[in-house]
């Protein structure tokens, strides 16, 4: 298993300087019909042009618009590769007295990444609700959860996907873990690679692994029970990054 060490945060790259690790869109063709084809970047950016009046600003939103809405397979590697496992839990379910539990998506998150530790011979790191599902599965020291602080009531705060591997960047340095292996749901799992590779780490969804699509209508987070919704919120929290990045200069 991947050895890791105690040390130093790590400071969000900006977006402005990342790498762009989705499928090439500059190939993908439209007005397939016509003589002169135009990729669906150029379509865009000649449209965005138009609208805006500004041709430089508009093939770099073009370059947003490719990577922040028409980006969602993320690489892959070989399970050989990879060094350390991050689990990321989507969703959760209520209990009738108000505790969460991890739900079935996050079962089939965790069996997977118990697959994949095995496969791999690669300790996991998980969002709580994936390391629970996944402690009957691995021995103790296969497992290490990733726990939200709790607010002045005791009500756990909300760790999104950057506080989570924000979190893991403080107690390991990204590059201590080796090559990562990510394991979330289908639709979020381009978002966790890329977030991850901004904050230094060396990630992948692992080849032959099918991350789960199946959406649970009975969500105790109401953007994780309908895929049109989820996107959007995906969408959304890409631009908020990239907003917050270009802000901050």
């Amino acid at each position: 298993m991947a050895a890791m060490s105690h040390s130093r945060g790590t400071e969000l790259r900006a977006v402005e300087k990342e790498q762009f690790y989705c499928e090439d869109f500059g190939n993908l063709r439209l007005d397939r019909g016509s003589a002169h084809r135009m990729s669906a970047r150029e379509k865009i950016r000649e449209r965005l042009a138009a609208e805006l009046g500004d041709a430089q600003l508009a093939q770099r939103l073009a370059e947003i618009i490719e990577v922040d809405a028409l980006c969602w397979r993320p690489p892959a590697i070989a399970p050989n590769k990879i060094q350390t496992i991050i689990g990321f839990t989507f969703g959760n379910r209520m209990a009738p007295n108000g505790n969460r539990e991890p739900g079935p998506v996050n079962q089939a998150l965790a069996a997977l990444a118990a697959r994949l530790s095995q496969e791999a011979d690669a300790r996991l790191i998980a969002q709580w609700e994936v390391a629970e599902a996944a402690a009957s599965l691995l021995p103790p020291e296969a497992v290490i959860s990733i726990f939200p602080r709790r607010d002045e009531r005791d009500e756990p705060v909300y760790l999104g996907t950057t506080a989570v591997l924000e979190d893991i960047a403080r107690r390991w340095p990204p590059e201590s873990l080796g090559c990562i292996g990510v394991i979330a749901f289908s639709d979020h799992a381009f978002r966790c690679v890329e977030t991850a590779r901004r904050l230094g780490f060396d990630a992948y969804v692992p080849a032959g692994y099918a991350l789960p699509t199946e959406y649970d209508p009975q969500s105790g987070q109401a953007w994780c029970r309908n895929r049109l919704a989820y996107l959007l919120h995906d969408v959304m929290l890409r631009v908020s990054d990239r907003r917050a990045a270009i802000l901050s200069g």
